[in-house]
């Protein structure tokens, strides 16, 4: 949707359809754990290490521009977005990672100063530390509701004039002549053809389903949410190891997700599965990170799908049958989508599309 709402901004004139297998988005897009973040310093300092500098900083920036752009198109009471901030546990045996400190706050300076701080008082904040332990802050995170996100980028988008196609899945595309066409797999007609000038691949894990030429893993990304916590005091959100496990607040409740390199080979896969070793594993973290003086009632559980590959940046380009893909946002879809949507705006407008 924020590739259609780029585009209906720059030409309200064209007509622009967004296709939607399931009736209500089923992919990341609403099962997401609602972080609106850049990154920590251990994730960025291992992201540095395996991608270079240059590269991880225009990743930071792109995650940083991508929320800007959301958060000006609508209006943040919509779907609950908090500004909160964001903590990281440092564990004992990762200490070494905060001489990295200053390297990644110098390397976002000039958009993101005074990025990561050291937080003396966890307690202060509802963050039990063990031994050692160490806590930084990031005072420029946020979180949200994915589902009203959603639901707020459908309207916003209906008013711009695009339109919607739910329920209908998009089995294969092909070039005919000067035009596209679109197999759709309707729930009352069968396969229907359908054509297109210009379509874009933005279904993340699963482009690959439509355009083989894309070098893309899927990542399945286990979350849980606990019963309304009385004395809880903790608010914002908390990362642990290098991104892999994230928690949050959702008012009195707590959210936790990650755990994929626990098993990265069962993780690795679209089947919308809960792994119950995971998930037991992301309830022991919760417990222990966040100090509460009752045990955890669990909610509910869901797993979500993800798109990574060798680099975490994203995918956008034109391909050489002229397809547009906008895809591998690598679990941070939330920050990076208002970028993408504009990427491929760009795209469109260079290449006279």
């Amino acid at each position: 949707m924020s590739v259609a709402a780029s585009i209906k901004e720059r030409w309200p004139e064209r007509s622009v359809t967004v296709f939607e297998r399931s009736v209500i988005p089923y992919g990341a897009s609403t099962r997401n754990a609602g972080f609106a973040c850049t990154g920590s310093l251990s994730e960025l300092a291992s992201d540095i290490d395996l991608m270079g500098h240059d590269s991880v900083r225009e990743l930071v920036f792109q995650r940083w521009l991508g929320l800007k752009i959301t958060l000006k198109r609508i209006e943040r009471t919509q779907y609950d977005y908090f500004n909160h901030g964001g903590f990281e546990i440092i564990r004992s045996d990762e200490l070494e990672v905060l001489n990295r400190l200053q390297e990644v706050n110098e390397m976002v300076e000039d958009f993101l100063p005074e990025y990561i701080t050291v937080q003396d008082d966890a307690g202060e904040f509802g963050i039990s530390l063990g031994d050692n332990e160490k806590l930084l802050h990031i005072r420029s995170e946020g979180q949200l509701h994915p589902g009203k996100l959603v639901k707020s980028l459908e309207r916003y988008c209906t008013e711009l004039g695009v339109s919607f196609r739910v329920g209908c899945k998009i089995e294969s595309i092909s070039k005919s002549d000067s035009k596209y066409k679109l197999m759709v797999n309707d729930l009352s007609r069968g396969l229907i053809t359908m054509t297109c000038n210009r379509p874009i691949i933005c279904t993340n894990a699963y482009a690959r389903e439509l355009y083989d030429d894309i070098n893309i893993v899927p990542g399945r990304g286990q979350v849980l949410i606990t019963q309304p916590i009385p004395d809880l005091n903790f608010r914002g959100n908390l990362h642990i190891d290098r991104g892999f496990y994230y928690l949050r607040n959702v008012n009195q409740r707590l959210l936790i997700g990650g755990g994929r390199n626990e098993d990265f080979e069962a993780e690795e896969t679209d089947i919308m599965e809960l792994n119950m070793s995971i998930q037991s594993s992301l309830e022991r973290i919760l417990q222990k990170s966040i100090g509460l003086n009752s045990p955890l009632q669990i909610h509910s559980r869901w797993a979500g799908i993800m798109a990574f590959g060798e680099s975490k940046l994203p995918v956008v380009r034109l391909e050489p049958d002229g397809l547009l893909t906008a895809v591998k946002l690598s679990g941070m879809g939330v920050a990076l989508a208002g970028f993408v949507g504009e990427a491929v705006a760009d795209l469109i407008e260079n290449n006279q599309l």
